[in-house]
C-alpha cells in the first residue's frame, strides 16, 4: 500500500492530504483488515504532523512583561480615536455608556477599577508568567472632554493578582487599597495594603500600611484576599476565599485607612460565584459582587465555558439577595468585567474591558440602569 503526503493550504494553518493507493483491489479479509490497520495509524501520525489550527488561533497571545508594556505613544489623536471606538448603547439597553474606552499602562490583563470623584484608577497585570507575573501597574486618569484624558502609572511590583482594587477618601486625600504579599507556592495574596498615589513610583510586595486578616472561624489568616470600601469610607470589607465558599468580614473604617483587623463588626459567608468573580464592594449593608467571563463569541473561540455577567446584591441585614444578569454592551469586543464601584448616590458602575486581540486592552466605564 502506498501513501502520498501532499501540503494544502488554507486560511488558517496547513492541511495534510493523504492519497492511499490499493484499496480498489480484491483482498483477502485478513489483508484488508491489515490495511485498514495501516491507514488508521497513517491517519494518527498525520493529525500529529498537521499544525493545530482553530478559531482560537485568532485569540490574543499571553504577552511577556516586556512585550506587554511595548506601545505606540498615547498621542491625542489615538486617544480620541480610541475613546470613540466603544459603541454606543441604544435605549432599550440596562447599560449607561459613561466612559468610552481608555489605553491601558499595559497591553493586557486589566483587573480592577476604582473612583474617588476625580480620577479613575484601573489595576493591571504585567504579566501571566515568567518575570513579572505578580507585578502591576496603576492607571490613573482624569477624562477631560472629546475623547481625552490624562494617565499617568505607579508600580505595584509582587503585589500578586489584583483581583479587586478600590479607595477610600479622607480629608481631600484619596487612599488606595488592593491586596498584597502573595505566597510564593500559590500565588494567592495573603494580605491587604493601603497606599496613595504617586506617579512613577515603586511599591513592593505592600504597603506601609498593611493588614493580616485573621479568618473568621479563628483557624490561621486569610488567603487570596482582597478589600473593598463604601461609597462614605466609612466601612472596610475583606473578601477571601476557603471551605468551598467566599467569606467576608466587615470593619469600622477610621481616617480612611485604619482598622482593627481582630475586631470585624460582621462575618458573612455566600456561595462561590457560578462564573469568574470579578470583583465586589460595599455600600451601607449591601455587599455587591459581579462575575462573568468574556464574551459568548470569544469564550467559543478559545473552546471555553461561557458565564453571562451577573451583579450580585445581597443585604447582610434582611438575608434579601438579587442577582442582576447584564445584557447590554453586546457590541463591545472582549467584553470581560473588571471591577465594580457604587458610588455615593447608590449607582453602580463597573468597568468592561475591550480591544484584547488588538495592540492593547481597554477599560470602559458603564452604569447599570
Amino acid at each position: 500500500m502506498e501513501a502520498n503526503f501532499f501540503l494544502l493550504p488554507e486560511e488558517e494553518g496547513v492541511s495534510i492530504f493523504i492519497l492511499i493507493k490499493g484499496f480498489g483491489k480484491r483482498e483477502s479479509m485478513y489483508g484488508l483488515f491489515k490495511k485498514m490497520f495501516s491507514f488508521i495509524m497513517i491517519l494518527v501520525i498525520a493529525a500529529a504532523l498537521t499544525p493545530f489550527s482553530v478559531q482560537a488561533g485568532h485569540a490574543a497571545k499571553p504577552l511577556s512583561a516586556k512585550e506587554n508594556i511595548k506601545m505606540k505613544k498615547l498621542t491625542a489623536s489615538l486617544m480620541k480615536k480610541i475613546y470613540k471606538s466603544t459603541p454606543a448603547e441604544p435605549r432599550k439597553s440596562d447599560l449607561k455608556l459613561i466612559h468610552g474606552a481608555v489605553r491601558l499602562a499595559t497591553r493586557r490583563l486589566p483587573q480592577g477599577c476604582a473612583y474617588d470623584g476625580t480620577y479613575w484608577y484601573y489595576l493591571s497585570n504585567l504579566s501571566f508568567y515568567g518575570k513579572g507575573h505578580s507585578d502591576l501597574r496603576l492607571t490613573r486618569v482624569k477624562y477631560q472632554k472629546n475623547g481625552t484624558y490624562q494617565s499617568d502609572y505607579m508600580i505595584l511590583k509582587g503585589f500578586g493578582h489584583g483581583t479587586n482594587l478600590d479607595c477610600s477618601v479622607y480629608g481631600g486625600k484619596t487612599w488606595l487599597w488592593t491586596g498584597s504579599d502573595p505566597g510564593k507556592a500559590s500565588g494567592s495574596t495573603t494580605t491587604i495594603s493601603c497606599f496613595s498615589y504617586k506617579k512613577g513610583s515603586v511599591l513592593k510586595k505592600h504597603a506601609k500600611i498593611r493588614y493580616r486578616i485573621p479568618r473568621s472561624d479563628k483557624k490561621g489568616y486569610t488567603g487570596n484576599c482582597f478589600p473593598a470600601v463604601d461609597p462614605k469610607s466609612r466601612q472596610l470589607a475583606v473578601r477571601y476565599t476557603g471551605n468551598g465558599k467566599q467569606h467576608f468580614l466587615i470593619y469600622r473604617l477610621k481616617k480612611g485607612r485604619y482598622i482593627d483587623r481582630k475586631r470585624p463588626v460582621r462575618s458573612i459567608s455566600l456561595a462561590h460565584t457560578r462564573g469568574d468573580f470579578q470583583g465586589f464592594d460595599i455600600a451601607g449593608k449591601e455587599i455587591i459582587t459581579i462575575e462573568g467571563t468574556a464574551s459568548r463569541t470569544e469564550r467559543k473561540e478559545l473552546h471555553k465555558t461561557y458565564h453571562p455577567i451577573v451583579i450580585l446584591k445581597y443585604n447582610y441585614s434582611s438575608g434579601k439577595r438579587k442577582n442582576i444578569t447584564v445584557s447590554g454592551a453586546k457590541k463591545l469586543s472582549h467584553r470581560e468585567p473588571e471591577g465594580i464601584q457604587v458610588n455615593r448616590d447608590g449607582k453602580i458602575l463597573f468597568g468592561l474591558a475591550s480591544h484584547y486581540k488588538n495592540e492593547y486592552t481597554c477599560m470602559n466605564i458603564y452604569q447599570l440602569k
